[in-house]
């Protein structure tokens, strides 16, 4: 979410508008040991946040929050909405996240009230869209994620090395215990297929261990975190991208892999059956089906006019999300809801 809203403060200053981005996870100053103790930290904060909303604010027209779930909508969104009221500020609220849906089952009479604070509700999938509408009789309108389709080169692979990527934070919700499982069935068949996971979570350990006991620990790279703008090269040197989430919205890594032409294998978790079309622009599986990733995978290597012809396909959706696009049809929006303010 970080990387989408720093591509959208710089597309929307190329297109000549002041923004004033507002961080809610920036660097604190102050590294005293005091201030690293978890609930003094939260609450110091929390502190600059607001201090640093209000002053943003002062100088803006249309606030627009990005809004994540759970945890971070109380200490992040929340907060933002209030002082956004306070202030009189339309906010164009962007919701994000796959776990949106149980998060409005579980809160929905909290939320239904601030839900009228906002002038306008804008989601990147359908996926949310229908769990806005649903939850609060909302029209969220579809504003796509955003992807710098020039800064990945589009190629054709040869599948002959068999290089597999995943690119997920190492966390339950993304399922790379099933990718390792799957590439230990995949590798059955293909011996010298390689597994590169990019990523860091509270689950590295217990997966390092997983691959030995798989028996697939010599040919499963653990390459930590790679700061996105190296991404790009990352993507280039594999052959096929497998995704395992078991919840999710519409994830930036999928529409990455189908810019550069690599192509995709994934559980159908969320709104991924939004963005990926079945034997069109790449192959879907039940979440958690490891038998089923590793039957897709073995697919693309050993039909290759097959991939090949999902990579083109997959491109052309890619372009659907470039920056242009995506700024025009928010500047849209902001139209809509200045024109609705000055009423």
């Amino acid at each position: 979410m970080a990387v989408q809203a720093q591509q959208w403060v710089d597309q929307l200053t190329a297109h000549g508008f002041l923004v004033v981005p507002v961080r809610a996870n920036r660097r604190p100053s102050d590294v005293s040991l005091w201030s690293q103790l978890p609930g003094v930290r939260t609450g110091v904060n929390l502190a600059r946040f607001l201090r640093d909303l209000v002053s943003a604010f002062h100088c803006t027209d249309v606030v627009t929050i990005f809004s994540a779930f759970f945890n971070y909508f109380f200490w992040v969104t929340f907060p933002a909405l209030l002082v956004a009221r306070a202030q009189k500020k339309p906010v164009i609220l962007n919701v994000r996240g796959g776990a949106a849906e149980a998060f409005f089952h579980r809160y929905g009479t909290i939320l239904r009230p601030m839900m009228r604070w906002v002038s306008a509700v804008i989601a990147p999938s359908g996926f949310l869209a229908q769990a806005v509408e649903r939850a609060f009789g909302v029209k969220a309108l579809i504003v796509p994620t955003m992807v710098d389709v020039d800064r990945f080169p589009f190629r054709i692979r040869d599948f002959g090395r068999a290089r597999l990527l995943a690119a997920r934070n190492l966390e339950s919700l993304y399922g790379l215990d099933v990718v390792l499982e799957s590439f230990a069935r995949v590798q059955k068949k293909i011996p010298h297929a390689r597994l590169t996971l990019v990523g860091d979570g509270s689950l590295r350990l217990f997966l390092e261990r997983l691959a030995v006991r798989l028996g697939v620990a010599s040919s499963v790279q653990f390459c930590g975190a790679v700061p996105h703008v190296e991404m790009p090269a990352v993507y280039d040197r594999h052959d096929i991208l497998v995704n395992a989430s078991r919840v999710d919205n519409l994830p930036n890594v999928i529409l990455e892999a189908f810019a550069c032409g690599l192509p995709v294998v994934s559980t159908r978790a969320g709104g991924i059956p939004f963005l990926v079309d079945h034997g069109q622009t790449g192959l879907l599986v039940d979440v958690d089906d490891c038998d089923g990733l590793a039957r897709g995978v073995l697919h693309l290597l050993e039909s290759a006019e097959s991939a090949r012809a999902m990579v083109y396909k997959a491109r052309f959706e890619a372009e659907k999300h470039a920056p242009k696009r995506v700024i025009n049809r928010f500047l849209e929006v902001v139209s809509f809801v200045l024109s609705e303010r000055s009423r």
